[in-house]
């Protein structure tokens, strides 16, 4: 058995060989179009062109998977011809051919074909240029085009890990959006963001409390029996908005007062500004400071809403 570093996979151009006669020339190429990932090789024998196959891979495949896949097909049909001939492998991919030269590769179709060649010494692997010309490279490079439309579904590789991850990531997403739409809790949050988003809204705890209307509010105090009245020191019904747009003890922090019909627009709006969101931190801190002004018990207040 070879040692790995004897193994021939050579990044020169292996144009000079294709001309000798005694040498069974294999010729292998990838490619992904708009129609979907291919992948061929052609063999080249006495000037005579004794072989070809190629196949069709899941379109979410990559042109390395295709790259990788059609050398390994193209190292296996090497591995039965007789053993009195001598195969040169050439491949237009540097990467592919630097993947297979890795016995410790965390491809696992490319520790396949280092295997293959590490004990079979007839069979070589060289790089040739790609759209040089060269009439065994340009007629591999043909039918893994053709084999995009036309080539045997080849199944045989996994999906990339990239694509995995995007299934599982979109499939994840689906489930938590039905499960927010359709949740009984979380109303006012979902009438503001709708769809979910792996995105971070970079809300900190005085935006969760204003928007969700769960905080020092007179209103919702008042609505859970935190308190006897949802009247504010003010004068009027203490809710989030009334403190945001009217109330006299929070005038420094005013924003415009939308109409009725108009309010959750409002809160879209004031959620998507950061100077707004300012504004109603301040408001939320102011309240959470001085809570003596609602009428309310600060102690209640500290020990209901901690």
């Amino acid at each position: 058995m070879r040692s790995r570093h004897l193994i021939e996979l050579s990044l020169e151009d292996g144009e000079a060989n294709i001309a000798r006669k005694n040498i069974i020339n294999i010729f292998t190429d990838g490619s992904k179009t708009e129609h979907g990932v291919g992948a061929a090789f052609c063999v080249l024998t006495n000037d005579i062109w004794a072989y070809q196959w190629s196949a069709k891979l899941n379109d979410n495949n990559t042109v390395f998977q295709a790259e990788l896949t059609v050398l390994h097909e193209a190292v296996i049909y090497a591995t039965h011809l007789p053993n009195h001939n001598t195969s040169k492998i050439h491949v237009d991919n540097r990467l592919s051919i630097m993947a297979s030269s890795n016995s410790k590769s965390t491809n696992e179709t490319a520790r396949k074909i280092f295997k293959i060649l590490l004990t079979n010494p007839r069979i070589t692997v060289s790089w040739v240029k790609a759209h040089a010309g060269n009439i065994g490279n340009e007629r591999a490079d043909q039918l893994a085009k053709d084999a995009t439309q036309h080539g045997q579904p080849y199944s045989l590789i996994k999906l990339p890990k990239p694509h995995i991850k995007g299934l599982l990531r979109k499939s994840m997403l689906e489930e938590w959006q039905t499960s927010w739409k359709n949740g009984d809790t979380g109303r006012k949050i979902y009438n503001i963001m709708p769809t979910v988003s792996l995105r971070p809204t970079n809300w900190i705890r005085e935006d969760v409390i204003f928007f969700s209307q769960h905080g020092p509010f007179p209103a919702y105090l008042k609505r859970f029996h935190l308190s006897d009245s949802d009247f504010c020191s003010c004068g009027g019904i203490g809710t989030a908005l009334r403190y945001a747009t009217e109330c006299i003890y929070t005038v420094s922090w005013y924003m415009r007062k939308p109409a009725p019909n108009f309010e959750q627009e409002w809160l879209k709006r004031v959620a998507n500004n950061l100077v707004s969101r300012h504004k109603i931190r301040g408001i939320v801190k102011f309240m959470s400071e001085n809570r003596d002004f609602s009428g309310l018990p600060s102690l209640q207040l500290s020990s209901e809403l901690n």
